[in-house]
């Protein structure tokens, strides 16, 4: 049996990492749409030294891959992958085990973790942790063979392309309009800005922002060459304007400028149970999901360990 080691992830690491994370979903969903670049984007704002870690087999090539997002407060958030040549060899637990000791010694008292809903595997060996399913969320998307409809906007209503003039206002009303969804994580404006604004694919002309007179009360967040075509990174609505038809109409904006730019495959991650509707919505809209995963959640003692311990 080869043995693994747990290190830092480096920037030279990408095409690993990303044919690592590419092989799983295609031995699981049969397909792939997830690239270096897609990689890369992620990782603009991401601390590769302090927040993740590659598990390399004797040749130094890159078999699992994990990483922790700070969620506020007591709890951490998780990714880990492992490809499909290395499964039953001990690098999910390897890195699973880190993940939980890495979490502990921030002061964590729950960590989640996700798998893909197709891997049962992944799924198992995070109950033997003791891991409990608390979530399911999925990305949907839709192949746009047809120029879509133009937006239709509530009456009162109008849209806009964003300026960065109201980055701070368009920050407030999305921090208000996700308030009240499972487990959010408010996000400071700097560091909101620094994950959407200084990204290099940032492009103000796909951004939506509704207003009623002066103020905000919806917007959307729109990125090409994403995930295998346009991603819709964010969708919202403030509370007292919902079930009106903004969501709906914000999505058919998305749709209208992505086949603008050319890109016919459109799709958005979403939380499954979402409380607002966003699932159906996106349902009836022609979407469909692609690839799901199932949120489980651990909670921890107080014993304070690195990952970088031997294990």
């Amino acid at each position: 049996m080869s043995s693994f080691r747990l290190r830092p992830t480096g920037a030279a690491d990408a095409r690993g990492v990303a044919e690592t994370m590419s092989a799983l979903e295609s031995a699981l969903y049969g397909q792939s749409t997830f690239s270096q670049a897609d990689l890369e984007s992620d990782w603009a704002d991401v601390d590769l030294e302090r927040n993740t870690r590659v598990a390399v087999d004797d040749a130094g090539r890159v078999v699992g891959y994990a990483a922790l997002h700070e969620r506020g407060g007591e709890l951490m958030r998780a990714e880990a992958v492992v490809h499909p040549d290395a499964h039953g060899r001990g690098v999910g637990t390897q890195l699973a085990t880190a993940i939980e000791r890495e979490a502990r010694a921030r002061g964590a008292q729950r960590v989640q973790s996700g798998v893909f809903e197709r891997d049962v595997a992944g799924a198992r060996l995070l109950e033997a942790l003791g891991y409990r399913a608390v979530r399911v969320f999925r990305e949907l998307r839709i192949e746009l063979t047809a120029e879509p409809a133009a937006p239709r906007w509530p009456e009162g209503l109008r849209a806009s392309p964003f300026e960065e003039r109201e980055a701070e206002a368009f920050h407030a009303a999305q921090q208000e309009a996700f308030a009240d969804h499972w487990e959010h994580n408010p996000r400071p404006f700097e560091q909101w800005r620094a994950g959407n604004i200084e990204q290099p694919k940032f492009d103000p002309s796909l951004w939506c922002v509704v207003r009623a007179g002066d103020e905000i009360v919806a917007g959307s967040i729109n990125v090409a060459d994403l995930y295998g075509g346009g991603y819709v990174a964010t969708l919202f609505t403030r509370r007292p304007w919902r079930g009106r038809g903004v969501g709906t109409a914000l999505l058919q904006h998305a749709f209208a400028r992505f086949w603008e730019r050319g890109e016919r495959s459109v799709g958005l991650g979403v939380d499954a149970q979402n409380e607002t509707g966003a699932f159906r919505l996106y349902e009836r809209a022609g979407m469909t999901p692609a690839l799901g995963w199932k949120l489980y959640e651990k909670a921890l003692d107080d014993r304070s360990e690195a990952w970088d311990k031997p294990l």
